[in-house]
């Protein structure tokens, strides 16, 4: 992930009104999103970013082949990117083979944000 993520922490208890949007978002995978927020787990922590400071939103699926003892298995990794009006962008993971979590977000966040451009440039 690109940036500090510290400057995104989300500390519940510490903001009501955040609080309240973080038990009312919808759930895709490992990000929520509210109604002017999405919160993505990052590590132990959960994170926040208001939609005002996007510009533009878009998909990674990035295809893994995992090694273990007794064989492999390749799956799909599932992220979400966020490029921010400053240029900065935020990579959040949404799953491993998370493909209808990830599609049904992005649906979801174009359905109630039309203003943010979708898509990669």
């Amino acid at each position: 992930m690109a940036g500090n993520v510290k400057q995104y922490a989300y500390t519940r208890g510490a903001d009501a009104v955040l609080d309240a949007e973080f038990k009312a978002a919808k759930a895709y995978g490992s990000v929520k999103t509210g109604e002017t927020v999405i919160f993505w787990k990052s590590g132990l922590r959960w994170c926040a970013i208001p939609v005002q400071q996007l510009q533009r939103i878009y998909r990674r699926v990035e295809p893994v082949y995992g090694k273990l003892c007794c064989g492999g298995r390749s799956y799909l990794i599932e992220r979400l990117v966020l490029v921010l009006h400053s240029g900065e962008e935020l990579v959040l993971r949404i799953g491993d083979d998370a493909k209808k979590e990830a599609e049904a977000l992005f649906a979801h966040l174009q359905e109630r944000h039309p203003h943010i451009q979708y898509g990669k440039v």
